[in-house]
């Protein structure tokens, strides 16, 4: 909320000014009282008033020439203005006063009740007009983190279609080169069958060649399928599926993994996804850029669950964390916050990085 308003009172008489300072004690406005015209200018400029309460009858400025000189290098912002004065003044004077920035008019005395109910209604126009500067002020950042935000998206659905593409080239490819290579052969050593079955012990030799091609298809069937979607997951849990990918990790990479995992049969299907995935895609970046020679994987499920991948490569640097344009890191940064949970990086130059995801025990419904 904005700072209280300013409230400028006018009067050439101290006694007045005084009497309507009492008035106004329970008004939450700043007063800002002169005894001239001239001094209120000089303690008004660059001060953004709420209201002006200005004695007509003053010497050497009266309140019309005042409320001139207040407005009139205030093109947007006119101060509204309530005169005092001792009697009613003519039409002519009331149309001065008007075209000056008066607002009304109060005879003296002045009646408290009267004074003060008026200076409510500006002062709640004040707090109405803050209110739609805050707000528009919102709204602006709002639009300005929903552009953001629309353009991650669509960042973020061009990787992911590149990567959709990429992982079925990918997929293309082994099963062209391991499967297609292997049911070639097969097809070729049935074919010699069909033509051989006559010749005894080399008809044998070759079928039983044909039995241990079938099952190393097979085997790599299982392989391709298990790094779309390790059927261990949902069959033993997070602890054994990532025991598995570690092993094959280490296999692949030649980088060693060392393994501080609790058993926790309460994560739901969910839970269990989103991890895997944040791992896999730590273990990619392991791979792709940390340059590391170790990696260690932590699954704790007190007080929270977290999940820590930590290895002593090269370490994330502060722009990579910040930067929010690594897609890896969103996507494992939407996962996590779909199942409630924050997901921290962090990484020293030279000494490795830390992926660490945790979640609550209680889900939010």
């Amino acid at each position: 909320m904005s700072s209280l308003p300013n409230i400028l009172i006018v009067d050439d008489n101290a006694t007045n000014i005084l009497y309507l300072e009492i008035i106004l004690r329970n008004i939450q406005a700043n007063l800002i009282k002169a005894l001239s015209g001239a001094e209120a200018l000089e303690l008004t400029k660059e001060v953004d008033l709420s209201l002006a309460i200005l004695d007509v009858q003053m010497p050497h400025m009266n309140g019309y020439e005042l409320a001139v000189r207040l407005n009139e290098n205030r093109a947007e912002n006119k101060v509204p203005i309530i005169f005092l004065t001792a009697n009613f003044p003519e039409n002519a004077r009331i149309l001065e006063g008007y075209r000056a920035g008066a607002v009304d008019y109060i005879i003296k005395p002045v009646n408290e009740l009267i004074l003060t109910s008026k200076i409510r209604v500006f002062l709640e126009l004040y707090w109405q007009k803050w209110r739609v500067v805050e707000n528009t002020e919102k709204l602006r950042e709002s639009e300005a983190a929903l552009l953001v935000a629309k353009k991650q998206l669509e960042q973020m659905n061009e990787y992911l279609i590149k990567a959709i593409e990429e992982e079925r080239t990918a997929i293309s490819l082994r099963v062209h080169d391991e499967l297609g290579q292997a049911m070639t052969a097969l097809k070729m050593d049935l074919s010699w069958v069909r033509q051989n079955l006559d010749k005894g012990d080399t008809t044998v030799e070759k079928i039983n060649r044909m039995v241990n091609m079938t099952n190393d298809v097979i085997r790599k069937v299982q392989n391709i399928s298990s790094e779309l979607h390790p059927g261990l997951l949902d069959d033993l849990g997070l602890v054994a599926a990532i025991e598995w990918y570690c092993k094959e990790f280490t296999d692949r990479t030649g980088i060693p993994c060392k393994l501080d995992l609790d058993e926790n049969e309460e994560l739901t299907s969910k839970i269990n996804l989103a991890l895997f995935r944040i791992f896999q895609e730590a273990m990619t970046n392991v791979i792709r850029h940390a340059n590391a020679s170790s990696v260690t994987i932590e699954l704790k499920c007190e007080p929270a669950i977290g999940l820590s991948i930590i290895d002593n490569g090269i370490g994330l640097s502060a722009e990579v964390i910040e930067s929010g344009k690594s897609f890896g890191l969103i996507g494992m940064r939407q996962r996590i916050e779909q199942c409630g949970g924050t997901l921290t990086l962090s990484g020293v130059p030279g000494q490795g990085s830390v992926v660490h995801a945790s979640i609550p025990k209680r889900q939010p419904s």
